[in-house]
């Protein structure tokens, strides 16, 4: 074993001498010959280059390897994004065509509803309780002013009901509180379209057959939806103050207080729309 690492030594210190001899006479040519540097130089391109060149290789192959590969990965994350991307933004384009077509419903609204408060009559209640076991007023307006049958009454606030009967110098006006009165209306925050009965009893509103699936909550607006023509579109109404849910019955009860109270106006405006 000892026979070895002697072996080993003295080859280490030959070796060791070459080295020294060999940088010792390079010193020497570097000052004695000018051109010995175009030897060192010759050395330096054609034989200790290359070797660093070969020994480099390895490790950039596979730096090179490593980087393409966190590039492809990169790549591939950026495609799986901007394809996600791209679907939102169809998505986003058929919302923008939706609300585009509700743009266009909502210019129709407002544009019949200029039309039809473009001449507006502000008349006085003169009497309550006009119709027999009605929820009714009289205004002093008749055909003397072109009121018509079916013409929409409403207060500051809200829808209050419908002329019913026009005399020459009064109209009577059917309240949408009265058990008779039905009004087509919606849900203004889903758009759900419903009919609303009146309840004499209480001055309140109901939807009797409301599916109980619905989506409605306390505190939703209702608004006229203007169908059939019976009144203005998107009057207010009343708001939901109670939704009873009976277990395994298909209808829910849907309570909605008027936001206007015929007790305690004294004055209501007449639409001037033609029908």
């Amino acid at each position: 074993m000892s026979t070895t690492l002697f072996k080993h030594s003295v080859t280490n210190f030959y070796l060791l001498l070459f080295f020294i001899g060999l940088s010792v006479s390079s010193v020497v040519l570097d000052i004695r010959y000018s051109n010995s540097n175009y030897i060192r130089i010759i050395i330096n391109d054609f034989l200790i280059t290359p070797i660093q060149y070969l020994a480099s290789t390895p490790s950039t192959f596979f730096s090179k390897f490593v980087e393409e590969k966190k590039t492809v990965e990169q790549l591939k994350q950026k495609i799986e994004e901007l394809e996600k991307q791209n679907t939102a933004m169809k998505i986003n384009l058929q919302r923008i065509d939706v609300l585009e077509n509700e743009v266009s419903r909502l210019r129709s609204i407002k544009k019949q509803m200029d039309n039809n408060l473009k001449n507006i009559k502000i008349a006085q209640i003169t009497q309550k309780d006009v119709i027999p076991n009605k929820k009714s007023v009289q205004i002093n307006v008749g055909s003397n002013y072109k009121t018509k049958v079916g013409q929409t009454v409403m207060g500051v606030n809200g829808l209050l009901g419908q002329v019913v009967e026009v005399n020459v110098y009064s109209s009577k006006v059917l309240l949408i509180t009265d058990n008779d009165s039905n009004v087509p209306a919606k849900i203004a925050r889903t758009g759900q379209q419903i009919i609303i009965k009146g309840r004499s009893q209480d001055n309140l509103l109901e939807v009797s057959f409301l599916p109980s699936d619905s989506e409605v909550e306390s505190g939703d607006l209702i608004i006229t939806s203007g169908q059939a023509n019976r009144f203005i579109p998107s009057l207010k109404i009343g708001r939901v103050v109670e939704v009873i849910r009976n277990e395994g019955e298909r209808f829910s009860q849907v309570i909605i207080k008027p936001l206007e109270d015929a007790d305690k106006v004294s004055e209501v405006i007449l639409s001037a729309d033609e029908r």
